[in-house]
């Protein structure tokens, strides 16, 4: 499998695994009625006031051959590119009108190119008619819906918006080209955009990651992330990109990565699913678009019938994390928000290689 594409599957998977676990064993605990509580974090734990972002792009130069991410100057709002691809119903035309004038793309555009071209690679892969097989999905979707149940109107609702069946017919018969993918991605991470380099990095990081043996000693296992790569990693989590920031959260919270870094003020080993879950509500705190509109809420209300959370953070807490795991992840958001605040890296487990000497002196 090709590895940028990998990435995006990958959460898929792990996500349909989340939600067909809640919704077979513990949909019954997230009540809607329950009130969200806040969690104290003990006062030896660094806590995080908001900071205005900086105005400038860390000056740094991005390692290898990819510029330095373009960094925000304020919450991330939904670009035009982006919400022509929320909207689309027909992700084929939508690709088509990009593809005809793709020399002047600029970054996004490229990128929600890659993401539609992605998105529905499945649509190749699939013999029978896709409108026939979308129905037959919906039917089944229909019959696991409780008879009388209140929320099956939100439910079909949600499921409709993340049908992506009836917004990639227009691909069957056609060839996506994984490469054409990757060039994008490449050409959109060269224009500085960070989500692009995120995927990149993260991509040929895991590739490293997964090529070491298993049997690996643990000094071997301690340097499998190299102090370059470790630069290219703080780079784009002080882009302050939310995206950005998600998909270098997914890479460190896996547990090979979460494994070798020690985290906090005692430098504990991260618990993988609720350091990801930090990396979550920071990605919110910063502008990722975790409104209603987005997949992990509608997918949850479709799927398991929780469709009353206002937030990221109220369906963490009530449905997606044990109340342990949301504690923790509560911790890791504050230990995230002020390692990107202060530049203490230490505290989220990374470490910069030192600044190269000058004329033989530190």
């Amino acid at each position: 499998m090709n590895r940028l594409t990998a990435i995006g599957l990958a959460s898929l998977v792990a996500y349909a695994l989340l939600i067909a676990s809640k919704y077979t064993g513990v949909v019954s605990a997230a009540r809607d009625d329950r009130p969200v509580q806040p969690v104290r974090t003990a006062t030896s734990e660094p806590t995080y006031t908001p900071t205005p972002a900086p105005l400038v792009a860390d000056p740094r130069p991005m390692p290898a051959d990819l510029p330095p991410p373009i960094a925000r100057i304020e919450p991330a709002k939904l670009s035009p590119a982006a919400l022509e691809f929320r909207a689309a119903r027909d992700l084929k035309a939508y690709a088509d009108n990009l593809q005809a004038r793709r020399a002047s793309l600029n970054a996004d555009e490229r990128y929600h190119l890659a993401r539609a071209l992605e998105e529905c690679q499945f649509a190749t892969t699939i013999n029978e008619d896709l409108a026939a097989y979308s129905a037959k999905q919906r039917r089944q979707f229909m019959a696991t819906l409780p008879a009388g149940d209140p929320t099956n109107a939100k439910r079909i609702s949600a499921y409709e918006a993340v049908d992506n069946t009836q917004r990639c017919i227009g691909f069957q018969n056609a060839k996506i080209s994984a490469k054409d993918i990757d060039d994008l991605y490449r050409a959109a991470a060269q224009q500085g955009d960070p989500r692009a380099q995120a995927r990149m990095l993260t991509a040929e990081l895991n590739r490293n990651l997964n090529s070491t043996p298993r049997t690996a000693d643990v000094q071997t296992q301690n340097t499998r992330v190299a102090g370059d790569d470790m630069t290219r990693i703080i780079t784009l989590l002080e882009s302050r990109d939310p995206e950005a920031m998600l998909i270098v959260g997914q890479f460190l919270a896996q547990s090979a990565m979460a494994s070798q870094l020690r985290v906090g003020p005692n430098g504990e080993m991260p618990e993988p699913s609720a350091f990801l879950g930090g990396f979550s509500l920071v990605a919110c705190d910063l502008g990722q678009d975790c409104s209603q509109m987005n997949r992990e809420p509608l997918m949850a209300c479709a799927y398991a019938g929780y469709c009353n959370a206002e937030s990221f953070e109220e369906l963490y807490q009530n449905f997606l994390a044990s109340p342990w795991a949301y504690t923790q992840a509560m911790r890791y958001r504050g230990l995230i928000h002020t390692a990107i605040e202060t530049h203490n890296w230490s505290l989220i487990g990374l470490t910069p290689p030192a600044a190269a000497p000058v004329n033989g002196k530190q």
